[in-house]
């Protein structure tokens, strides 16, 4: 993604709220927390921005010792794998989350339009809207363990 990609998503955002379904709760709910795992550092800091745009609240990982450290760490309500990541370290990724905490959704963000894996919860589109959108499907039906 590009700056003006950025750019495009964020006016489109500002203009288009009523027609997104992208916020999983008000601001008087409990924001729900998010692990996001990217190897692009544009990337990262993008949909990181775009997540709490959307009132998530999110931490990142760089690096598979980033994300297993986080992970273990924490008590995240949702995962998500980036593309930028190697689909066998994804994989690893999404074993460490299933044996750890078997009820925390792995979304993955797929290559292409037509790319579906055999690990994670469920595979995403990389577009913007698309995204936020899937993830707002995911949060509403996942169990959220933290305590307000």
């Amino acid at each position: 993604m590009n700056f003006v990609s950025l750019v495009t998503v964020k006016t489109r955002l500002c203009n288009n709220k009523e027609s997104m379904r992208v916020t999983p709760g008000n601001k008087t709910e409990r924001q729900i927390l998010v692990l996001y795992a990217s190897r692009d550092p544009v990337l990262l800091l993008v949909r990181k921005l775009l997540l709490e745009y959307a009132h998530y609240m999110v931490t990142t990982a760089s690096t598979y010792r980033a994300f297993v450290k986080e992970f273990l760490n924490g008590d995240f309500d949702i995962v998500v794998l980036c593309s930028t990541i190697k689909n066998i370290e994804r994989k690893k990724m999404a074993s460490i989350v299933d044996h750890h905490s078997p009820s925390t959704p792995v979304i993955v963000i797929s290559e292409g339009p037509f790319s579906h894996y055999d690990f994670g919860t469920v595979t995403v589109d990389p577009r913007p809207e698309a995204f936020l959108n899937s993830l707002a499907d995911v949060a509403k039906t996942c169990h959220i363990r933290r305590s307000a």
